[in-house]
């Protein structure tokens, strides 16, 4: 993706700095409902100012409800975990554990602190902040940059990797602070992982939900997660901002409405061949036409009489979604007539290469007859 002029940042930097590490007492165990696990995998031009980010979530983050921990791995430090604690009416952030230079895009590492956190944070609940570079579902080198889910330098984890060591029901929430994460083969790859997933449907601009964690963390601790109501401010405020940093799309997205959406579209749809044209359709992606509204995309491909169907459908599976008129307009942008709250890709005769990776996709399977 390109520098953009006048300090805008390039697509999906979410400035983050350094913390450093410093080893301290953490507080005794008591009784949490919910373990929120931050994985910050930024270990690549991501690599700026995550202090900031850090200290957001203390800020926001009142002691009560559970467990926050913090896996970063960032250039030239160590991996570290990290607990947040209350001391003396203040929050801090412990050390507990460090780690020698590992992929932090790598599932095994991935997977690795999930389960890390899982067994030395019990729960009643579990969520997940993922903060990294990502493309959605796209394989490594789609874009001019590896991005898929997660980035480490020059490495990246794939969707199907990343989904694959996550435990069945684990999560209650994925909350994704990364580009191009609302798209229905994420959230289709992901539905038996969590009950709720946050994401964007195209980029997301920095400094992404700093703001929010410092003022709203705790809507992630309550006993009935509200992610509506954290998507909401997020909205807001990427609403009241100038400029083409008025830029954003946010949606929550419910994993079991996904299911039937999938099923019917499988008894309706008659053809497999990639759409010759996507002109007319709304993109969620700059460049290379990848990203298109799901909703009018698949509108195009039923019959008119189905088309109140498939809105109903489409509408199960969002709590929530806001965008703004435009994005980024003046920077190979476009405005936004339409948001369904999800997206797919869309078969091009120019991308036979990723025409064929999508059939390994788990959506692909599920709605091709």
């Amino acid at each position: 993706m390109k520098r953009l002029s006048y300090q805008l940042f390039s697509a999906c930097l979410l400035c983050l700095a350094g913390f450093s590490c410093q080893q301290e007492e953490v507080r005794s165990e008591t009784e949490f409902t919910r373990t929120v696990m931050v994985y910050l995998a930024r270990e690549s031009n991501l690599s700026g100012t995550s202090e900031e980010k850090k200290l957001a979530m203390l800020q926001g983050w009142d002691g009560t409800g559970g467990h926050l921990v913090i896996y970063e791995d960032v250039t030239g430090q160590p991996p570290c975990l990290m607990e947040a604690y209350r001391e003396n009416g203040e929050n801090r952030l412990a050390v507990v554990q460090t780690y020698e230079e590992e992929n932090s895009a790598s599932p095994e590492v991935f997977g690795r602190v999930i389960r890390e956190i899982k067994d030395n944070y019990p729960a009643d609940s579990y969520g997940l902040v993922f903060f990294s570079h990502a493309s959605g579902w796209l394989p490594e080198h789609a874009l001019v940059t590896p991005r898929s889910v997660g980035q480490d330098e020059e490495q990246v984890m794939e969707l199907a990797d990343f989904a694959g060591v996550i435990p069945d029901g684990l999560f209650d929430f994925i909350l994704f602070e990364a580009c191009f994460m609302a798209g229905v083969e994420v959230a289709y790859e992901l539905k038996d992982k969590t009950r709720l997933i946050l994401a964007s449907a195209a980029e997301l601009l920095s400094p992404g939900f700093k703001e929010i964690y410092a003022s709203d963390m705790n809507l992630l601790f309550k006993k009935e997660a509200d992610l509506t109501g954290f998507a909401a401010k997020a909205f807001d405020y990427i609403n009241t901002r100038t400029g083409s940093f008025r830029s954003g799309t946010v949606s929550v997205i419910r994993t079991a409405g996904l299911d039937p959406l999938a099923g019917w579209l499988r008894t309706v749809l008659t053809e497999e061949e990639p759409r010759q044209q996507v002109d007319g359709l709304q993109p969620f992606e700059r460049y290379c036409g990848l990203v298109f509204d799901l909703e009018d995309y698949f509108g195009s491909r039923v019959r008119e009489d189905e088309q109140d169907h498939l809105h109903q459908l489409v509408e199960d599976c969002l709590l929530y979604r806001a965008a703004t008129p435009e994005f980024m307009l003046p920077y190979q942008g476009f405005s936004i007539a339409t948001h369904c709250g999800l997206t797919s890709y869309v078969p091009q005769e120019k991308y036979p290469g990723l025409n064929e990776a999508y059939k390994a996709l788990t959506w692909y399977q599920a709605i091709t007859p």
